[in-house]
């Protein structure tokens, strides 16, 4: 369970994403540097399973990682692999129009149901939905800003953080650095499952990761813990590189599944 939103700005952009866990979840390590066919990442990782919900790379391409809850369960017996080990490893795309590409080489029904989003800075969002069937691509996905998703449902907190979103943004008739950060903090209708800051018996917020590409830097600034308890964060800055200058890692050995655009 997620909640991401993101902000264009001159040469870059600022991107937010509250991870939403049940309790019996491992803690996440917090943000370090890593790499990948020599393109060097910055991502948290998962405690449970490794891999990870979100990593930004020195291109400046971000990945966010969000479970998708309602489409059909595979059979109880089949075992599958970690969505967030499929997250790491596109983290060497040098663009975003690369990681469907990409995601097409993978054996897809190996992976539980998920939303991928890629976002640059000089390309629209793009967001891979993987049903558990078919793969569908949005190619222009800056209008499904936020995303979020939930267990819940009936009706979902989708649809409620998605009207308090809109309420915001009414009321202060633009989308700023400023609003992103309430609305990640917020507790709307109040404190619980529906607010995006979430609190149940079972499960809650428990990090805040921001994504800042700039010019010549990019920096990942990782508050672990519910927003609302504005713990101490950790911060991670590597150099930015142009995509010209580094060509994408190559594409894992599997059986090719076709996307639908």
């Amino acid at each position: 369970m997620c909640t991401v939103s993101w902000l264009r700005q001159a040469e870059g952009y600022e991107l937010l994403c509250n991870r939403d866990e049940r309790h019996t979840r491992k803690p996440a390590s917090g943000p370090r540097i890593s790499k990948r066919n020599e393109i060097s990442y910055i991502a948290p990782e998962d405690g449970d399973h490794g891999g990870s919900w979100i990593g930004v790379n020195e291109f400046g391409l971000t990945l966010c990682l969000l479970n998708r809850y309602g489409d059909p369960a595979g059979k109880p017996s089949q075992r599958y692999t970690s969505r967030g080990l499929l997250l790491t490893d596109l983290l060497d795309c040098s663009q975003n129009h690369l990681v469907p590409v990409r995601v097409k080489n993978f054996e897809l029904d190996g992976f539980r149901p998920f939303s991928m989003l890629a976002l640059s800075s000089d390309e629209p969002a793009i967001l891979i939905n993987w049903t558990g069937q078919d793969c569908i691509v949005e190619n222009n996905a800056e209008a499904q800003m936020p995303l979020t998703s939930s267990s819940l449902s009936n009706p979902t907190p989708s649809e409620t953080r998605r009207n308090h979103f809109q309420q915001m943004t009414r009321e202060r008739k633009r989308v700023d650095a400023d609003l992103l950060h309430q609305f990640h903090t917020s507790h709307v209708p109040e404190r619980g499952p529906y607010s995006v800051c979430m609190h149940r018996d079972d499960a809650a917020t428990v990090s805040l990761s921001g994504v800042t590409v700039m010019g010549d830097s990019i920096e990942f600034i990782y508050q672990p813990g519910s927003p609302c308890m504005k713990r101490r964060a950790e911060r991670v800055v590597i150099a930015r590189t142009m995509p010209n200058n580094k060509t994408a890692g190559a594409s894992p050995p599997s059986r090719p599944r076709d996307c639908q655009s």
